[in-house]
């Protein structure tokens, strides 16, 4: 375990903690703000693996996976069916990563974590390409801060997406928490799978351009274009909170999951659209947006969390 904070003896309620599992897929399993938890907790941290609690690493294929294959530049990969006919949510969450730190850096601190894929993980077979996701982790007065870095190390290019999974805890009211995605379109889906197509926003009971409340949404859907110069994120009004969530380009994309009923909702920034493999085979380019890594290359990303803490947040 990594924990990572930043804490002002002034204002003691402003503390920001994160806490890094590496072990078990490199999950960020708790993040506090003045003592208050935001990430949904596994009842035991031997339930962490996976992408069910905390905020978990999605990669290299966010969410589902159409019949848990794909086919790339004449390379057939296939992957082992977790969601029915599916795959879902790639390896990283469920297989154990290496860490170091935390250290302390200009007033915050920093840990790293990173899983190398070869030949030694069991599932190298259905991705037998070569290659080392970082993921460096900063916590300071402002947030939380994860890059990523994606390192070619073979010959093939590599084709992948990815995304963070935060079970964010309903902190009050379901109907004074609100919330907000900055994009431009929702995909079409047909059994949770994208088409390719991009539907405006105007009218559609998918819009989150402005902020919504969590009663009136029954969500696990995509959207598309995120607004690198405007938050996406949520407002628990009641509850005195908020949490913006701001991305570099490379994130076009954010999955909202918010069910009826659940202690928990879900605001994943990834940098690629469900089922991303396919759809770029099908020649759905913009709507996949898959990164590809050429042989000896890094491509990396980022994305920041930063909570709010307020005595009170007025409704619109």
């Amino acid at each position: 375990m990594l924990t990572l904070a930043h804490r002002d003896p002034a204002r003691p309620d402003r503390a920001i903690e994160a806490r890094l599992a590496p072990e078990f897929g490199g999950n960020l399993f708790s993040l506090r703000v003045g003592g208050r938890e935001l990430l949904r907790q596994p009842p035991r941290m031997a339930d962490l693996a996976g992408f069910w609690y905390g905020l978990a690493m999605l990669y290299p294929s966010p969410n589902r996976v159409r019949d848990a294959r794909f086919v790339f530049e004449g390379r057939t990969f296939a992957f082992p069916a977790n969601d029915g006919t599916r795959f879902l949510h790639g390896f990283a969450c469920e297989v154990s990563w290496e860490g170091d730190g935390p250290r302390d850096v200009d007033g915050g601190s920093e840990a790293v974590t990173w899983l190398d894929w070869d030949a030694r993980q069991p599932r190298f077979a259905s991705f037998p390409i070569r290659h080392r996701l970082t993921v460096t982790w900063r916590v300071d007065a402002t947030g939380v801060g994860c890059a990523f870095a994606v390192e070619n190390q073979d010959r093939a290019r590599l084709p992948f997406g990815f995304g963070l999974h935060p079970w964010f805890v309903v902190q009050g009211d379901r109907s004074r928490t609100f919330l907000k995605v900055a994009a431009r379109a929702h995909l079409e889906t047909a059994d949770l799978l994208p088409t390719g197509v991009l539907d405006p926003l105007d009218g559609s009971r998918f819009d989150l351009r402005r902020p919504r409340p969590l009663s009136e949404l029954d969500l696990d859907d995509v959207y598309w274009g995120l607004r690198g110069d405007e938050a996406s994120g949520f407002e628990a009004r009641d509850a005195g909170l908020a949490v913006d969530l701001v991305a570099s380009p490379e994130f076009t994309h954010m999955t909202v999951y918010a069910a009826p009923g659940r202690d928990a909702f879900c605001l994943e920034p990834q940098t690629c659209s469900t089922d991303a493999h396919n759809l770029h085979a099908q020649g759905r380019g913009e709507a996949a947006h898959l990164l590809v890594a050429e042989g000896g290359q890094t491509l990396r990303g980022w994305v920041r969390v930063t909570p709010r803490l307020c005595d009170s947040i007025r409704d619109e």
